[in-house]
Parts: structure tokens; sequence; C-alpha cells
């Protein structure tokens, strides 16, 4: 009897350790110390990291693009001005290099690269996609020094068209076989220990975290200013940073609400020294005051032990543009405080993105803003002024997406800008659409974020050892 029970025991833990998911991979950020690296006076919000392409590998440093799921690097056939000082991708010098003979641009903004598109082993933190379709650019418009290019993270674009506004996927003609554009849906379905399609990312504790515009510092900033273009759209003038882009604000849709441009280091990647990464950008990591990692970029499933209770899920919207949906949700209703109640016309939307350093609002409501809480108004970033001592009176944001009510209490959407005049910023910016809302760093820094393009739904929850019982998120 004995002897049964033990086979039986064996075989149950056998079938449990097969059926068990693969725990999330969690490639840590680090906060930086020194020699922040900025354009316009404003510190990189890109997350980044070091991937690698090719057999045998060719490194890279990329940002990491939620927006879409398009990744691209500098090509070699690239000889603009603006392709110098990149790391470059030799399709001839990688055993495992298939070019397709296809094209693909993607505007970002007033910026646009143009790429050969490849088929190649593509690895990041451990984690390898083989035969991915990726961008090998070939002309680089209005791009400043900075990344190799982008790790796509978003939701694949599909190949029908030859152009990419990103917000909305577009196509390529010549070719509808491709496989999916995107890294972690590719690793995923390829079976590379990826768990699930999905992947979030959150600040921890330690120290100040992230700061409102994802800065810190780096004790190694790359060459350049490390700075970007606004977030990418396509040819039917769709956003990537913006997704369901139907006139949505952001960034790069609005000028009145434009940030300067994205500067930064960081890298990806472990624990193992050399580049890893740095906050929102890159940095070598060389001292061990900086070993404890400032948040974390999950990919394949979530970190459950790093938030309270479960995760609220929120159905992403319809693409105004149709086609594949992007990380916009569905926003019924807005309030701050009882003196400021902002009703949503319907269908209006709230793209969710970490390349935005600031919450950015209808124009009609941001007008609202300022005449009940607002000061100075700065144009340049479409924010306004506060009172710093006036912050603590300063009511929760709180919106209504989906089911859903989020409650962000001020001191996530207010910074301080000069403490002896008593000034600080408003983080709610004046966007130039009628009806949409972007939620930037402000709201993704409060929360574990995660985004599930397979399930179509974006995830929020509580982080562990939260200490502000005013950030709430709960039903409507």
């Amino acid at each position: 009897m004995r002897t049964t029970l033990l086979a039986l025991a064996a075989i149950a833990q056998l079938a449990l350790s097969v059926t068990a998911e693969p725990e999330p991979y969690k490639v840590p950020l680090y906060r930086r110390s020194n020699g922040v690296v900025t354009a316009g006076g404003k510190a990189s919000i890109m997350l980044a990291g070091t991937i690698q392409i090719g057999t045998p590998p060719q490194e890279f440093t990329v940002a990491f693009d939620t927006s879409s799921g398009y990744s691209w690097v500098r090509g070699s056939r690239c000889k603009s001005e603006n392709c110098l000082d990149r790391c470059t991708y030799y399709a001839r010098r990688s055993e495992t290099s298939q070019p397709t003979g296809k094209k693909f641009s993607v505007k970002y903004g007033d910026e646009c690269v143009d790429t050969h598109i490849y088929l190649d082993t593509v690895e990041f933190s451990g984690i390898k996609v083989h035969d991915m379709p990726f961008g090998g650019a070939y002309r680089m418009s209005g791009f400043a020094e900075g990344f190799d290019g982008y790790l796509g993270l978003g939701p694949s674009v599909n190949f029908n068209t030859s152009k990419l506004t990103l917000g909305s996927s577009r196509h390529l003609a010549k070719r509808d076989d491709l496989p999916p554009s995107a890294f972690v849906p590719n690793a995923y379905q390829q079976g590379a220990g990826v768990g699930s399609s999905q992947f979030g990312m959150y600040t921890t504790d330690n120290g100040a975290g992230f700061d409102q515009n994802g800065g810190g510092t780096t004790t190694n900033p790359p060459p350049g200013d490390g700075s970007l273009p606004p977030p990418p759209t396509t040819s039917d003038g769709s956003n990537p940073a913006n997704p369901a882009n139907n006139g949505t604000v952001t960034p790069s849709a609005s000028a009145s609400a434009q940030p300067p441009a994205n500067s930064g280091t960081a890298t990806g990647g472990g624990d193992n020294g050399g580049v890893t990464s740095g906050g929102f950008g890159f940095a070598k990591r060389h001292n061990k005051e900086e070993e404890k990692p400032a948040g974390y970029l999950v990919i394949g499933g979530v970190d459950k032990k790093a938030i309270e209770g479960d995760v609220s899920y929120l159905p992403l919207a319809d693409n105004k543009n149709g086609g594949s949906k992007n990380w916009d949700v569905c926003i019924k209703h807005a309030k701050i405080g009882k003196k400021l109640p902002l009703p949503q016309q319907d269908n209006a939307i709230a793209a969710i993105s970490t390349s935005s350093p600031y919450i950015i609002m209808p124009e009609c409501q941001a007008d609202e803003f300022k005449k009940t809480y607002g000061g100075k108004f700065y144009r340049k970033s479409g924010t306004y002024s506060v009172k710093c001592s006036e912050i603590k009176d300063l009511p929760p944001l709180k919106l209504t997406l989906e089911d859903k009510i989020i409650q962000l209490p001020a001191t996530y959407w207010t910074r301080e800008i000069d403490a002896d005049r008593d000034c600080c910023e408003v983080l709610l910016a004046k966007g130039s659409s009628t009806t949409d809302w972007v939620l930037g760093v402000p709201f993704t820094n409060a929360f574990y974020t995660t985004f599930d393009s397979e399930n179509e739904q974006l995830g929020l929850a509580i982080k562990k050892g939260n200490t502000n019982k005013d950030l709430k998120i709960y039903d409507a």
C-alpha cells in the first residue's frame, strides 16, 4: 500500500511539473545615480535594453516600444547622417538571416524610418525567437543620436501595406505570409520558455523608484543624447503610442501636448554585470548601491508576488480605424473632486502609453481643469503650474475605465519644479483631441501594468507594499 501511495504521489508530482507554466522572466530596471541624459530638460521616459540579432549574434541597444510590435535597427545600407554612431545589422554576417525583399516604413511624429524586412534570430534577456520579422533601416529621417532602434513589445503589425503610422497596424502588400512581428507572442508561440504572450512592468519601492518622467540618472550614458522622436504613426495617421488612433491624442499627435524629444539611457538583461537595465535608459552598473532594482519588465505572465490582490483586467477598445486592437480602453467618465466632473463622449478612449510623460486630456476638459485648479499654463508641454503646498489639498483624479474606477491621488500627477518658490507642475497636459485621453507615465508608474494581446485586454493591479491608501481600483 505504501509503495502504491508513493507511486501515485510521484505521478501527481510529475503531472504538476509537466503542466505548470514557467515562471515569467523578470528583467530588472535600475535607477541611475548621476550624469542624467536629457533632451529639452526632460529625463528619458523610454524603457530600453540590449538585444542580439543573428548567428553569430550582433548586439544592439534598443528602446522598448509597447505601442507597436515592429522591431527595427540600423541596417548596413543606411549611410545618412542620422544613421551615424549606431550599431549596424549586417545581414551577410548572419548565418540565419533571410532577406525578404520587402520594405516597411514607420513614421514617428515628424520622424520616419524606412526599413528592409529580414527574418532572423532575435534574443533578449535569454529569450530567443527564430525567424522573427524585423527591419534593417536604410533611411532615417529626423532622428537624433541615440538608440540603435526599437524592440516591438506591442501588438503585431500586419504586413499587407508598406507603411505604418504607429497606433494602427499596417500591412505589406507584396507578401502576406510573414510570421507575426511582435516579440513576446512570437516567443510564446515558439515555446521559448515564455508562459504566455503577456508582459508587464512595475516600479518598486526601493529608493524613489522612477520619477514622474521615468527619470533617474546613469553612471555611464551612451554616446549622444539618447534622444528619440515621438511615438510612431502609420500612413493612415494612426499612432502606435496611441492605440486605436482615430485622432487620439498622443505625444506625437498633439503639438500642444507633445513633450520634448525622449532621451535616455538603459538596458535589459539580468544580473550578470555589463550593460544592464538602468531605469528608462542604458546604464552600466558598477557599484553595489545601484544593485537594488527600481522596477522590472516582466515577460511571459504576471509577477503575482509583486501585487496586492488580483489584476483588474480591462478589455481593449476597438480600433477606430479598423484592424488590430492596441492598448486603448474605453473611458466612460472622469472627475477631480466634486468641483470638476468630466463626462466623456460616447466611444471616447484612453490610450495607455509608456512613452508619454503626461496624462493628456481632451483640450476642452483641460481648459476646465485650469479654471478650477490650474495656475500658469506652460504652452510647450501643455501643462499647468500649482503651488507645491496646495498639492495635499487637490482631490484625486478618478477615471471610469470600462467597469472599473481608477483613483489616482494628486501626488502621482504632480512634480516639484522649484521648492524655494513653492512651484510645482501638474502633469495633466492639454491635448488636441476633443474626446480622447493618453494615460502616460504618471499613470503607469502608479500601478503594476500588464499587457495581454492574446486575450485583448490590459490589466492594472496595486503594487505590493503600497502605502498610499488613496490609490485604488474598484468596481464602478
